[in-house]
């Protein structure tokens, strides 16, 4: 995914929020549940998963602060 500049409606932009902290929130479960499996395959999976989901957290964020959202953006 490329980020360019975007000029997004309110819909979209809340949109793109909501699922910018689904993927936020979804990266923070897996790293706990990473931390908590004993089987390294399983293990290697979820950080795996872990990986994506810190992916597109990280492009939404980056469209989300192009479309004049940073404030809203936490870390």
């Amino acid at each position: 995914m490329q980020a360019t500049s975007h000029n997004v409606g309110k819909a979209e932009f809340m949109s793109l929020f909501h699922q910018y902290q689904a993927e936020s929130l979804c990266s923070k479960k897996l790293q706990v549940y990473a931390a908590q499996v004993q089987d390294p395959v399983l293990r290697n999976l979820i950080n795996e998963l872990n990986t994506q989901c810190q992916q597109r957290a990280q492009w939404l964020s980056t469209t989300l602060s192009e479309a004049g959202g940073a404030p809203y953006i936490t870390s």
